[in-house]
């Protein structure tokens, strides 16, 4: 596997590329403006899909937490829809990722979150994540995933209120997108970000568009996901610092900019 942190990195060139994305439905703007910077364009997979969750009282509890935790921008915009997110400065409030942060910057909140490793521990490690004995925690998230942070966050806090504001529902892919992966023969690139998307979308992919995947560049958003695509069967991968838009891009470009893999 590739890791890539240049602090200058090369021009972002990807034009020809294709990008698979394999965010929830309704998700893939962001990567399709970031690809339009660098000439590529974008090819939806969507496996999964996103629907609200009621938080309720548990919404209400985890606001009114010491420690407010949002763990992804999907968190701040369904709890948003749910309950006025407004800045407070007797409350901390934590982001997963620079994503995270910037949904709860346009709302006027400013949110610490790591700066390198933006995963669960990452966030684990920040320094207003220790010595929680005395103070409450509130986790706004989705049900599923790893699980790392509600189960660190019940062990270190004095109380941990979990709100579940939205959940990841099975998709199928329909057949077009497939038809339409197997007639690719530009350069590309699949990018994962969720081990979650991205066993939902292996488990239905028919065996004609796996000889295409095959061929892909994998942008793994960490080393974690870039050893369960080394797993599933990829071969060539590359890291990026997170699973914004625009860090896997670049992760890409820089790779793709020293010519080992055209």
């Amino acid at each position: 596997m590739s890791e890539l942190t240049r602090s200058n990195p090369l021009p972002a060139d990807l034009q020809g590329w294709t990008i698979l994305s394999l965010r929830p439905s309704g998700e893939h703007a962001p990567l399709r403006r970031a690809a339009a910077r660098h000439g590529a364009r974008v090819l939806a997979l969507s496996p999964l899909a996103l629907r609200p969750l009621a938080g309720n009282d548990a919404l209400e509890r985890a606001l009114a937490a010491d420690r407010i935790v949002f763990s992804s921008p999907a968190a701040v915009r369904f709890a948003g829809t749910q309950h006025a997110l407004t800045p407070s400065p007797e409350r901390v409030v934590l982001a997963v990722g620079a994503g995270t942060a910037a949904a709860l910057a346009s709302r006027g909140i400013t949110a610490v979150h790591p700066r390198q490793q933006m995963t669960s521990e990452g966030l684990l490690a920040l320094p207003e994540m220790q010595h929680l004995e005395s103070h409450s925690v509130g986790l706004i998230t989705a049900p599923g995933g790893r699980g790392v942070l509600a189960q660190s966050l019940r062990r270190r806090a004095r109380q941990l209120h979990v709100a579940e504001v939205y959940q990841r529902v099975a998709r199928t892919i329909r057949r077009d997108a497939w038809a339409n992966l197997e007639k690719i023969t530009a350069p590309l690139a699949l990018m994962v970000s969720s081990s979650e998307a991205l066993n939902a979308m292996l488990q239905q992919c028919p065996t004609s568009a796996r000889t295409t995947l095959d061929a892909a560049m994998v942008v793994a958003a960490s080393e974690r996901l870039g050893e369960e695509a080394r797993l599933a069967g990829f071969k060539h991968i590359v890291r990026a610092a997170s699973a914004r838009p625009s860090s896997m891009l670049q992760a890409l470009a820089e790779f793709h900019g020293e010519s080992r893999f055209r």
